[in-house]
């Protein structure tokens, strides 16, 4: 399944990083632990990924 995802808010809460958004039309919550965060930044911050932040938008 392949839904738009919007993070709203993210927090520390009780060593968990808790996102909270939207997912679709629903409303949705995301903890991660300390060793997911790292996994995910390790994936966010590979070059590939990381030109997409800096990559201009056709006007």
């Amino acid at each position: 399944m392949k839904l738009d995802v919007r993070i709203d808010d993210a927090a520390a809460n009780q060593g968990l990083l808790k996102l909270t958004g939207v997912a679709g039309i629903l409303p949705c919550e995301v903890t991660l632990t300390p060793a997911e965060l790292r996994r995910l930044l390790l994936r966010v911050l590979r070059p590939g990924t990381l030109a997409l932040l800096f990559r201009r938008n056709p006007s």
